[in-house]
């Protein structure tokens, strides 16, 4: 009625409210006047003006003594009632956006319609003010008002998207208690309110009653298909679906209906890379007429790209007449998913030919393509691009972004990128990360700690992992923080965040990839009972069975490099499949411990069960056979690479075969070696050989390795020592203090040898000469027992090893007190009789310490298991697993 005014009413705005025409007031103005005024109201001011006015002629409410009497309007006048009057300001408040006036003017009317009730949530909810949704309707049943069956989809609707299963679950009381649940809309309202919020199980039981009731519809069957693929439950859905299609075409549906059916269900399929039920539903689409549409189209191409099947997603794309932006980005995307980056580079190029408008995912999947291709200076360009364009970046984009960071080790470009998402609020910092693991504020603060330990800035990443709440980690922010320390700082650290993480309250169930980075914590620290420890808890936890190959690919690496390869060979043994990981980790494992001949076998039976060796598989294989003093048979395979493999070699295999050469003795052809190397000697070749001059004192060809290191700016302390040693050996002592001062001078200090020692006590680390332990006089007094005992066997200190310009005398003392022998003599203080000996050492073994090692085996009930930072070294009854190959 408000809607039907006579036409003949003038527009009257704001000036009709001035103090210049006030006195229009003083006049008896009609119910049906004001009621055109709120009309014509285009500001919440004077919709204020007009509905004090209102109230001052007391045009809301009739006198009691009328209540009783029925008076037909006057003839010349349309009869507005005071309700209509209330109602009209309510919708003129709504009109203005003031929400906070409507609400109010709406208790106040009474009995109050429950549209305008419904027009007030429905505003709330488009606004995103979700809690005030639910507290207007809480409000609509205190004024009186029966909520209708619009009112109970929108509430439920807030409840879902906030998402408050209190909220929810009470208000489904009131469905009950009011008489709703024979309606579906309500009811479908209720299935994807409980899904919304997690509680899949009373999704279910509603619509189980739905069905059982025989009002369901297809709204019913898309919402509870939704909550099983939102959910996790892919199967859940397509079997939910397969019924659907079934049970549904009887009933009445519309073209609309069916695309979104098609559309919920495809993410089901993408997720399980079901290409069969893919295709089986691409077949559907065609059958009921909806395939022609833009927005099944590129599902099904989104879907197809997720399975792996790029052949039918460009089929679906070159067919459809009309493709759109979303068609074009699922193609980019699709690429980038599945590695094909140069395609999607591509189909980016023929986007800005063709004038496409590219939007934030475009950008974001070409971003994405190139940081996870490891480019990530043409991801930082990119993004450059896209700012240039005027595209504003989402969350997505600063994902790809931090990732691109992360792989160049750019600090400062992370930075940047840290900043501008707080600049651009991207990134919150009202430390609430929405509780369901699943907040892109999260994801992108996970990102940040995994770019700022990759850059090692490790200050920064733990501040941030410190910012999100306990409660708040997701097994992602744990994984990043323990993979970080794990790869780029200090193990110990990593160590420490696992047990954190699976530690009570709050404990998180840690996935494959957390297990991948504490087992190479375990490696780094050469710490075998907590690999066992870690090993234990994968086999008793069966959610890895589904990450089996790269679990127990680790455990492999991880027992090899703590010097168990027995045990490392028995996870091997008894993996049900292997790939092309497990073979190399093997390999591997028996090359660093000097076993050439199992490595060799390994790589015979890898050939029949079908793989093709690679150039890693090569190098690892080389290596071994340079450790184990296979010197022929390491040249045989170098010249089968290319001949028999199609393998080239790269400076990695040159300075593999440099070493195999110059460990037996054959200096010369070493050097020819690489005087013939088809491409520029790289600094490891020179390093190779360099080391190879310290074992065969060639201080000459020493000499030139050093200087073209010096040329490459790749010298190190490890450099320096080696060339400092060899003309120590030469007691070339003025050549010492040189190269001391050269060292000096571009800032390289010599990292201190440092061994440290396993046992029932814990970890014993120790330096050189070093008596801070408190079983150091016991060290000392069985370190001097065992080596006299030595001596009386024929043990001859090899003084070459004592660097230092005193007598003999003083150079055994020197290396008496070396940190690998302190570290073997608490070893025997504290390890069992019968238990091997774990020592690690972070430079290489002393000549002098391997020596002495041999000769102790020999006495003592112990198998004494070295590591150093070439290799393993095993010493047991009087001889070394090396066999002087080190």
């Amino acid at each position: 009625m408000l809607f039907n005014l006579p036409k003949a009413a003038k527009r009257i705005g704001v000036k009709f409210l001035s103090v210049a025409s006030a006195e229009c007031f003083g006049q008896d103005i009609s119910p049906m006047h004001f009621a055109s005024l709120l009309k014509e109201c285009r500001s919440v001011n004077t919709v204020r003006q007009i509905h004090q006015k209102i109230i001052a002629s007391s045009l809301l409410s009739c006198p009691a003594s009328l209540l009783s009497v029925s008076l037909p309007p006057l003839p010349s006048h349309s009869y507005v009632s005071p309700k209509s009057l209330g109602t009209g300001v309510v919708a003129s408040y709504l009109a203005c956006g003031a929400t906070s006036d409507a609400l109010l003017m709406l208790e106040r009317v009474t009995p109050s319609p429950a549209v305008w009730w419904n027009l007030l949530i429905r505003e709330h909810i488009k606004e995103g003010h979700l809690d005030r949704a639910i507290g207007v309707s809480c409000r609509m049943l205190r004024a009186g008002t029966r909520p209708d069956h619009f009112t109970l989809p929108y509430t439920l609707k807030a409840c879902g998207e906030l998402p408050s299963y209190r909220c929810g679950s009470t208000f489904h009381g009131l469905i009950c208690c009011n008489g709703f649940e024979s309606n579906v809309y309500v009811c479908n309202a209720l299935v994807a309110m409980y899904a919304r919020c997690g509680s899949l199980d009373d999704a279910s039981l509603v619509f189980d009653e739905i069905t059982w009731r025989g009002i369901d519809d297809v709204i019913s069957w898309n919402s509870i298909v939704a909550a099983h693929v939102k959910g996790n439950n892919p199967w859940t859905a397509l079997d939910l679906f397969s019924k659907m299609a079934m049970i549904v075409h009887e009933k009445a549906t519309n073209d609309r209906s069916d695309i979104i059916s098609i559309v919920n269900i495809l993410p089901a399929c993408g997720s399980l890379k079901a290409l069969l039920q893919t295709k089986e539903i691409h077949g559907y689409a065609i059958r009921n007429g909806t395939f022609p549409d833009a927005f099944v189209c590129n599902s099904l191409i989104d879907t197809y790209a997720k399975c792996g099947s790029m052949e039918d997603a460009v089929k679906i794309f070159n067919a459809m007449e009309f493709k759109d932006v979303v068609s074009w980005n699922a193609m980019v995307t699709g690429y980038s998913q599945n590695g094909d980056f140069e395609a999607a580079f591509k189909i980016f190029k023929n986007m800005r030919k063709e004038d496409i408008p590219l939007d934030v995912i475009t950008w974001s999947a070409v971003i994405s393509g190139y940081a996870q291709r490891g480019c990530g200076q043409e991801a930082l360009d990119t993004f450059r691009q896209m700012l240039i364009y005027g595209s504003e970046p989402n969350s997505i984009t600063i994902i790809s972004l931090l990732s691109a960071c992360a792989s160049l080790g750019a600090l400062s470009q992370g930075m940047e990128t840290h900043a501008y998402s707080l600049k651009k609020c991207l990134l919150l910092l009202d430390n609430h990360f929405g509780g369901d693991g699943d907040g892109e504020d999260l994801i992108v603060h996970n990102a940040l700690i995994d770019m700022y330990s990759k850059c090692r800035s490790f200050k920064a990443a733990h501040l941030i992992f410190d910012y999100i709440p306990r409660k708040e980690r997701n097994v992602v922010t744990w994984t990043v923080m323990i993979g970080g320390y794990a790869q780029y700082g200090d193990s110990n650290d990593a160590l420490k965040l696992f047990s954190e993480m699976i530690s009570k309250p709050y404990a998180v169930a840690p996935n494959a990839y957390t297990i991948s980075c504490i087992l190479m914590a375990c490696a780094h620290l050469d710490a075998l009972r907590v690999g066992r420890q870690i090993h234990a808890y994968v086999t008793r936890h069966h959610q890895y069975e589904a990450s089996m190959y790269f679990v127990a690919n680790c455990l492999i690496d991880m027992y090899s490099k703590c010097g168990d390869v027995d045990t490392a060979r028995n996870v091997f043994d008894n993996m049900p499949k292997r790939n092309e990981v497990s073979w190399t980790s093997m390999m591997s494992g028996y090359g660093m411990h000097g076993r050439g001949t199992e490595v060799v076998d390994i790589f015979e039976k890898m050939q029949k069960a079908g793989f093709v060796p690679d150039d890693i598989c090569f190098l690892v294989l080389l290596y071994a056979c340079s450790h184990s003093g296979m010197v022929d048979q390491g040249l045989d395979y170098f010249d089968s690479m290319r001949k028999d493999y199609g393998v080239v070699a790269s400076a990695e295999h040159y300075a593999c075969v440099i070493d195999l050469l110059a460990r037996s003795g054959r200096l010369d052809k070493a050097w020819k070696t690489v005087q013939e190397m088809p491409m520029e000697p790289t600094a490891v070749i020179w390093v190779a050989l360099l080391s190879a001059c310290r074992v065969h004192s060639n201080v000459e060809l020493a000499e030139y390795a050093l200087n073209k290191l010096i040329d490459m700016k790749a010298e190190n302390d490890g450099s320096y020592t080696l060339i400092s040693n060899l003309y120590a050996t030469a007691r070339r002592w003025k050549d010492v203090a040189r190269i001391r001062q050269l060292m000096k001078k571009s800032g390289i200090k010599k990292r201190p040898g440092c061994s440290w020692v396993q046992s029932k006590k814990g970890t014993a680390s120790f330096f050189v000469g070093d008596r801070s332990h408190p079983l150091s006089p016991e060290i000392y007094a069985l370190l001097g027992r065992l080596i006299d005992h030595i001596k009386a066997m024929g043990y001859v200190p090899e003084t070459d090893f004592a660097l230092h310009d005193v007598d003999d005398e003083e150079k055994n003392n020197l290396l008496a007190e070396h940190s690998e022998k302190l570290a073997l003599a608490y070893g025997l203080l504290t390890t069992s009789p019968g238990c091997p000996i774990r020592i690690t050492k972070n430079l290489r073994v002393c000549g002098d310490c391997h020596s002495a090692f041999t000769y102790i085996s020999k006495i003592v009930d112990h198998e004494i298991i070295v590591r150093d930072s070439s290799r393993f070294h095993h010493f047991k009854n009087g001889s070394c697993s090396c066999g002087n190959y080190w």
